[in-house]
C-alpha cells in the first residue's frame, strides 16, 4: 500500500513516493484562532486602504436615458415615396447604436451643450489640438450605448464627474439622436422632392414637344376626328350606306318601269301599278268607269243608234284615250326616275372609290401617327405619374412621423457609479482575510521552524559521536507514559529539523481508540488520507494503532507488511509503545519484532539498576541498539546509536 508522505516541497520525492496534498482542516481552524489578531489586523487595513481609495478617486456618475425604436412602417400618405420605418431586423437596430454614437448626433450634443469649452472633455494636456475632436472623443468614451436582449429599446449612458452633467448629456444624445431620424426623414423626402419637380419640368417640355407633332402630323395630312373617328372614316361609312340606299332606289325604279312598260304593252294603260302613286291616273280611270257604265246603260235603254248612246260610246274613247296618254305620261316619268336613279348610284360609287382610295392613303399616316401618338402618351403618363408624385412628397414633407422616441429621460443619479462604494470595500474585507488568513500560516509556520531549531540545539550539545542511524525507532519507558510520547514527540520534530520525513506511530495503550488507526488502513475501511493526521505548524505526521475492533481483526503479517510500506515512505519512523511493563496490542508486538532501535526514556537524570537491566534485556544480546535517554535531554533521533 501506499501512504503519503510529509516531504518539504524543497525535497525532491524519492523513488515510489507519492506528494501529500491532504489539508488538515483542524489544524488550519487552530492556526486561525491562534493569530486571529493577524487575520482582523489584516483585514482593518484593507478596509482602511478600501476607505482611503473611495476618498481619494475622483467619484464618476452614470446616467442612463432609455429611447424606443420603433421599426413599424408608418404611413403618412397612400404612397409614400420615401418608405417609413427601419423593418423589424435586428441588424438594422444595431446599426442604430452605431448611429447613436455617430460624429453626425455626438457632434451635435458637443455644440449645444459647449463641451469644447469644457476642461474635464478638453483637458490642458490637448492643447494645439481642435477642441471639437477632442470634446467628441472625450464624448465619445464617455458614452456608453447598448441594446436590451430581443428588444428594441435603446440604453444611452453617459458617465462623467458630475452627477447633473451626466443626466444632461445623456438627455441631450437621446434628444439629439430622435432630432437626426427626423431631420435625416425630412431630408431623404426633400431631395426626393427636389429631383422629381426637376424631372417633372423636364417631362413637361417633352409631353409639349410630343403633342405638337402628333397636332402638325394631322395638320399635314390632313388627318380629323370627330367624336373618338377619323372623319375619313366617318365619310367611308356614310358612302358604304349611300351605295346600299342608292342600289335599292335603282333596283326599285327598275322594277316599277318595267311593271308599268308591261301593264301599258297588255293592257294600254298601267293599271294599278300606278295607281297608289298618281291620283291623276285614278280620276280617268274612274271617269273611264263611269262612261262605260252609263254607254252599258244607254246600250240597253236606247239601243246602239240612238244619239245618246253614240255620244256615251265617243265618251268612253276618250276617257280610254286619256287613261292610256296619262299611263305613258307615268311611264316615262317612272323611266326619268329609273335614269335618275342610276345617275345617282354611278356618283355615290365615284365618291366610294374616291374615299376607299383616300382612306387606304390615310391608313398609311395613321401608321405613323398612332407611333407618335404611343410616344406622346407613354410621356404623359410619366409625367402625370411624377406629378402625382410630387404632391404626395410636398404632403409628406411635412408629415413625417418619428422611428424613435424617448421612453425614459435620464434622472440626476444620487450615487456615483465609480468607484462602487459596497463592492469595493467587500473586495477590501475579502482582500485582507485572505491575506491575513496567509500571513497567520506563514507566520505560524516560520514560528515553528524557529522553535524547532531552538529544541535541536542542546541536543546537538549532548550529542555523541554514533553515526546519525535512519529506519524506525521504538520508544519506550519504565515510568509514566507521557513521558515516553514526548520523547518521541521531540525526536521526530528534531528529524523535521533537519529536513527528514517522519512519522510519529503511537501504539501506546493510553493512545486515543476512537480514530481510525493503521488497523482501518489495513483492512480499507478507511483512507491514508483520514487516517494520518499532519500538524501543519511542524508538518509532523502522526498514526495510531485504530479502534479495537478493528486491531482485533488484523493479521500480524498484514500488520508487518503494513510496517515495511510505512518504512519505505518515510525518512523516519518513530514508534511510541508507552510503558515498557504492561500488556501491548498487537502492533506494538510487531513492532518489536522489527525495530532495530529502541530508546528507553529514564524517569531521573540518569538510568537506575531496573532501567540499565530493562535496556540489558532489550538489546537481544546486541541483536538491538538501544538507547537509554533521560527524560530531561530530550535527545535525538540523530543521537541514537
Amino acid at each position: 500500500m501506499a501512504i503519503l508522505s510529509g516531504n518539504r516541497a524543497s525535497r525532491g520525492p524519492e523513488p515510489g513516493r507519492q506528494i501529500d496534498s491532504s489539508v488538515d482542516i483542524m489544524g488550519l481552524a487552530e492556526t486561525l484562532v491562534r493569530r486571529w489578531w493577524v487575520v482582523l489586523a489584516s483585514i482593518i487595513v484593507f478596509v482602511a486602504l478600501a476607505f482611503f481609495a473611495l476618498h481619494t478617486i475622483s467619484p464618476r456618475y452614470n446616467a442612463v436615458a432609455r429611447i424606443l425604436i420603433d421599426p413599424r412602417e408608418q404611413r403618412a400618405v397612400q404612397n409614400e415615396v420615401v418608405q417609413q420605418g427601419l423593418g423589424s431586423d435586428m441588424a438594422l437596430v444595431e446599426s442604430q447604436i452605431e448611429v447613436i454614437k455617430s460624429e453626425a448626433v455626438l457632434g451635435r450634443v458637443v455644440k449645444e451643450a459647449g463641451l469644447a469649452t469644457d476642461p474635464e472633455f478638453v483637458p490642458p494636456t490637448a492643447a494645439g489640438r481642435d477642441p471639437f475632436e477632442v470634446a467628441l472623443e472625450g464624448l465619445a468614451k464617455a458614452t456608453e450605448v447598448t441594446r436590451r436582449d430581443n428588444t428594441y429599446v435603446i440604453d444611452i449612458g453617459v458617465t462623467t464627474k458630475n452627477a447633473t452633467k451626466s443626466a444632461r448629456l445623456a438627455n441631450a444624445i437621446a434628444a439629439a439622436f430622435v432630432q437626426d431620424q427626423t431631420s435625416s426623414a425630412t431630408a431623404a423626402v426633400r431631395d426626393v422632392s427636389t429631383a422629381i419637380n426637376s424631372r417633372l419640368a423636364e417631362l413637361q417640355t417633352q409631353l409639349h414637344d410630343s403633342e405638337e407633332k402628333v397636332e402638325a402630323f394631322k395638320r399635314e395630312h390632313n388627318i380629323s376626328s370627330s367624336e373618338g373617328q377619323l372623319l375619313g372614316d366617318r365619310e367611308l361609312t356614310s358612302l358604304s350606306a349611300s351605295q346600299a340606299a342608292a342600289l335599292a332606289r335603282v333596283n326599285d325604279a327598275k322594277a316599277r318601269l318595267q311593271v308599268m312598260q308591261d301593264a301599258l304593252r297588255t293592257r294600254g294603260d298601267v293599271g294599278a301599278s300606278a295607281a297608289d302613286t298618281d291620283s291623276s291616273l285614278g280620276t280617268l280611270r274612274i271617269r273611264l268607269a263611269d262612261a262605260k257604265q252609263r254607254l252599258a246603260d244607254t246600250g240597253q235603254v236606247l239601243g246602239p243608234r240612238h244619239p245618246r248612246y253614240i255620244a256615251a260610246r265617243e265618251e268612253v274613247a276618250q276617257a280610254e284615250a286619256a287613261v292610256r296618254t296619262e299611263s305613258e305620261r307615268l311611264v316615262s316619268a317612272a323611266r326619268d326616275d329609273y335614269q335618275a336613279a342610276v345617275a345617282a348610284q354611278n356618283k355615290v360609287n365615284d365618291d366610294l372609290k374616291q374615299a376607299t382610295d383616300t382612306s387606304f392613303s390615310t391608313n398609311k399616316d395613321l401608321i405613323k401617327l398612332r407611333e407618335l401618338e404611343r410616344e406622346a402618351q407613354s410621356i404623359k403618363v410619366v409625367y402625370e405619374s411624377f406629378l402625382v408624385r410630387a404632391k404626395e412628397t410636398a404632403q409628406q414633407e411635412g408629415l413625417n412621423p418619428r422611428t424613435a422616441r424617448v421612453i425614459a429621460a435620464a434622472a440626476v443619479p444620487d450615487n456615483p457609479s465609480f468607484p462602487p462604494r459596497m463592492p469595493l470595500l467587500a473586495a477590501g474585507a475579502m482582500l485582507g482575510l485572505f491575506v491575513g488568513i496567509l500571513a497567520a500560516i506563514l507566520l505560524d509556520l516560520v514560528t515553528g521552524l524557529l522553535g524547532r531549531s531552538q529544541r535541536a540545539s542542546p541536543a546537538a550539545a549532548v550529542t555523541s559521536t554514533s553515526p546519525t542511524t535512519g529506519g524506525m525507532v521504538l520508544v519506550t519507558t519504565l515510568g509514566d507514559a507521557a513521558i515516553a510520547r514526548r520523547a518521541a514527540r521531540d525526536m521526530a520534530h528534531s528529524a523535521i529539523a533537519r529536513d527528514r520525513s517522519v512519522i510519529l506511530l503511537d501504539f501506546a495503550n493510553d493512545a486515543s481508540a476512537t480514530l481510525p488507526g493503521l488497523a482501518e488502513i489495513a483492512l480499507d475501511e478507511t483512507s491514508p488520507l483520514d487516517a494520518v493526521r499532519i500538524r501543519h505548524d511542524s508538518d509532523l505526521h502522526m498514526l495510531n494503532a485504530g479502534r479495537p475492533a478493528a486491531v482485533a481483526k488484523v493479521s500480524q503479517p498484514v500488520l508487518s507488511a503494513m510496517l515495511r510500506d510505512i518504512c519505505a515512505e518515510y525518512d523516519d519512523v518513530v514508534v511510541n509503545v508507552g510503558e515498557l511493563d504492561g500488556e501491548h496490542n498487537l502492533p506494538a508486538q510487531v513492532v518489536a519484532n522489527m525495530a532495530r532501535q529502541i530508546v528507553l526514556v529514564a524517569r531521573g537524570g540518569q538510568a537506575d539498576n531496573r532501567e540499565a537491566e530493562a535496556a540489558e534485556a532489550l538489546s537481544n544480546n546486541g541483536a538491538v541498539a538501544v538507547s537509554v535517554v533521560p527524560a530531561e535531554a530530550e535527545k535525538s533521533l540523530g543521537q541514537v546509536a
